[in-house]
């Protein structure tokens, strides 16, 4: 499960797939089993953590895997998403089929 380094945030993250954690925690449970439906497409999930302390390799290896890509922006330079998925610039509720219609609809129609 090799991925890039851990990224400081130096401007707003805008990514065609994005989700914010506000706090140290887990994922929603659906959000990564579902992406991982997508894993042979373009797709990347880009997380960016807005906590003031910087995550853990233990919180990091939470979302592991070479399709995503992880930030840091402990200003909070990217606004938050209200533990909500952006899929081309529409947030989308944390529901199977939510997930799966936008994913699907991105990797398709990509931006």
């Amino acid at each position: 499960m090799e991925q890039d380094g851990l990224q400081i945030v130096e401007q707003p993250v805008n990514a065609s797939v994005l989700f914010t954690m506000d706090a140290i925690g887990e994922p929603p449970e659906l959000l990564l089993p579902i992406f991982d439906e997508y894993r042979k497409t373009p797709l990347y999930l880009h997380v960016v953590w807005r906590t003031r302390q910087a995550p853990k390799t233990s919180d990091l290896k939470q979302f592991g895997g070479k399709k995503i890509k992880q930030y840091w922006d402990p200003d909070g330079k990217t606004p938050s998403l209200g533990g909500r998925l952006r899929v081309n610039g529409t947030l989308i509720e944390m529901d199977r089929l939510g997930l799966r219609m936008a994913l699907a609809r991105a990797a398709a129609f990509p931006q």
